[in-house]
C-alpha cells in the first residue's frame, strides 16, 4: 500500500495521519472511555524524528506503534527525542518503553517528573493514604474508596519502565521536528505542564490543557492545597492571547478556533459553578460525593477510573466557590466536609 493510498483511508481505520505536512498524528489506544490518545511524529530533514507524548505502556499501544513504525518505514534508532508535555500516565507511560528502543532523551518539566515520583515512584505509598483521607473526608463510601485505590495502583505497570529525564522549562526553547517551539507553561490539568508553540507557523502542540469538544479534567490533587479551578481559568486567560491556526491536542482531533474554544471551556466551568452553587442553595449543605452524584449520577459508582475523575474535579470546583466566598465549609459530626451557602448577612 502506498502513502498516498493509507492517506486516502477512513480516519476509523487508521491510526495515524498528516496533521502537517511534517507532524503526524498516530492515535494510540487506551483502555479507558476516551479510547485514544494523540501522539505526535514530528519529522526531521536529516530523516530523524521526534516523539511528542508516546502514551499509555498497554500490549495494545505496543501493538499501535509497531503498526504505525512499519507503516511509515520509520525506525527506533531514527528518534532523536522523546517530549512529555505532562506526567499523567496516557501521556507518559511509554516514554521510557520508547527511550529503550531508541536510546532517545526524554524531555520534561521537574515539576511534572516530580508528580511522576509522588505516583509511581518513593512517594506512592504516601500519597495513596493522602488519596484515601481525601476521600474520606469528602463522603466518598467506603467500597468505592477501596476500588478508586485498586485502579491507582493499576497504573504502576502502565508506566513502566521509567524513563531517564532531561529537564526543560518554560520560556526556554526545544528543537524538535525542524521547529523552533516556545515552551509555555500550563497550570491546572497538570502541575508542570507544557504546551509548545511556534509562532512563525502558527502552531501549538497543547496536550491536554485547550482540547475540542470535551473540556480537560481539572480535579484536586491528594496532599496538595493548590487552588487548582482558578489556576486553570487564570491560565487559559493568559494563554488566549496565543495567534494560533491549528491547534494539535492530546485527544480528538486537531482543530483552529483557539480562541473560541477557551471561552467555550471557561464557560462550561462558569456554568457548573452556577449549577453547584444552585444545588446547594435549594437542598442545604452537601459532601462532594453527593454533589457528584447529583452531578454525574450514580452509574460512575461502577466505573472507579470515572469516579475519581468526577469527584476530584467536583470537589475543585465546591473549593472555588468558597474561594469565592459563595459558599463555605464546615465538618460534619463524623468529620466529613459539608459546603454551605455564605450566609447573606456576612
Amino acid at each position: 500500500m502506498t502513502a498516498n493510498m493509507r492517506e486516502t483511508k477512513h480516519a476509523a481505520e487508521r491510526l495515524w495521519s498528516m496533521a502537517t505536512p511534517t507532524i503526524i498524528q498516530v492515535r494510540v489506544p487506551v483502555p479507558f472511555s476516551l479510547k485514544w490518545i494523540n501522539s505526535y511524529i514530528l519529522l526531521q530533514h536529516d530523516g530523524t524524528f521526534t516523539i511528542v507524548d508516546p502514551g499509555l505502556h498497554t500490549v495494545e499501544a505496543e501493538e499501535a506503534w509497531r503498526t504505525v513504525m512499519s507503516e511509515l518505514s520509520l525506525h527506533w534508532k531514527h528518534c532523536s527525542s522523546i517530549i512529555v508535555t505532562h506526567q499523567h500516565p496516557d501521556h507518559y507511560g511509554l516514554a521510557g518503553y520508547v527511550q529503550q528502543l531508541s536510546g532517545a532523551p526524554v524531555y520534561m518539566t521537574r515539576e511534572s517528573k516530580a508528580y511522576t515520583e509522588k505516583l509511581w515512584g518513593d512517594g506512592k505509598e504516601q500519597f495513596h493514604q493522602h488519596m484515601m483521607e481525601l476521600l474520606n473526608l469528602h463522603g466518598t463510601p467506603q467500597d468505592i474508596i477501596e476500588a478508586i485505590l485498586e485502579n491507582l495502583h493499576s497504573f504502576q505497570a502502565k508506566v513502566e519502565p521509567q524513563p531517564q529525564v532531561t529537564y526543560v522549562e518554560a520560556g526556554e526553547t526545544l528543537q524538535a521536528g525542524d521547529i523552533q517551539w516556545q515552551i509555555i507553561h500550563t497550570e491546572g490539568h497538570a502541575y508542570g505542564g507544557m504546551m509548545l508553540y511556534n509562532e512563525y507557523a502558527k502552531l501549538l502542540l497543547c496536550g491536554d490543557q485547550v482540547l475540542p469538544h470535551i473540556t480537560p479534567h481539572v480535579g484536586v490533587v491528594a496532599g496538595e492545597q493548590r487552588p487548582v479551578l482558578k489556576q486553570f481559568l487564570n491560565n487559559l486567560h493568559s494563554i488566549r492571547t496565543l495567534d494560533v491556526e491549528l491547534v494539535l491536542p492530546g485527544h480528538r482531533q486537531p482543530f483552529h478556533e483557539y480562541s473560541e474554544r477557551i471561552g467555550e471551556i471557561v464557560a462550561h466551568h462558569e456554568r457548573r459553578l452556577a449549577s453547584l452553587r444552585q444545588y446547594i442553595e435549594q437542598n442545604g449543605a452537601q459532601h462532594a460525593f453527593d454533589c457528584c452524584e447529583w452531578m454525574f449520577g450514580k452509574h460512575l459508582r461502577n466505573n472507579a477510573h470515572n469516579m475519581r475523575f468526577a469527584l476530584t474535579e467536583v470537589i475543585a470546583h465546591l473549593q472555588y466557590l468558597q474561594e469565592l466566598e459563595e459558599l463555605v465549609e464546615h465538618a460534619s459530626a463524623d468529620g466529613i466536609i459539608l459546603y454551605g451557602v455564605m450566609s447573606a448577612a456576612k
